[in-house]
């Protein structure tokens, strides 16, 4: 057994998910209560985030996102966000398909994307979850 790779996976759902469809579509599955973190904010400061999610997108004050924190993050050390912090934070937009948020959560090793808007700020956050129960209700 191995895991799949990103070409097995985009090959199987091109026909399937890659679609113009609405409900295939991120803006369809990604959660938009979101709380997010700055690169300045202090690693316990965020902590008690971790309560209710796996991963915060970090914005700067403009609200452009500039990274993402997750909880293993914090066992990295240091006290500042931005010294433990992913970044760049791969993103994605809440126009693209389910299959293509598969794909690059894939092939960078990633468990969730921040969906951001044409300015790159935070309007939702798409978990390797949202993107299996979307997958699975399609295969139905």
């Amino acid at each position: 057994w191995s895991p799949a790779s990103y070409e097995d996976v985009g090959e199987y759902y091109a026909g399937r998910v890659l679609k113009e469809e609405q409900s295939n579509n991120v803006s369809g599955i990604m959660t938009t209560n979101i709380v997010t973190a700055g690169p300045t904010d202090t690693i316990k400061s965020v902590e008690k985030l971790f309560d209710h999610v796996t991963g915060v997108p970090v914005v700067d004050s403009e609200g452009v996102c500039v990274g993402i924190v997750s909880k293993k993050d914090l066992a990295k050390g240091g006290s500042t966000v931005s010294q433990i912090m992913s970044a760049p934070a791969r993103t994605i937009k809440k126009n693209n398909s389910v299959g293509e948020a598969a794909a690059i959560m894939l092939k960078y090793k990633v468990n969730r994307l921040p969906v951001v808007n044409s300015g790159g700020e935070v309007i939702g956050i798409v978990s390797r979850t949202d993107i299996f129960t979307a997958l699975e209700s399609m295969e139905e």
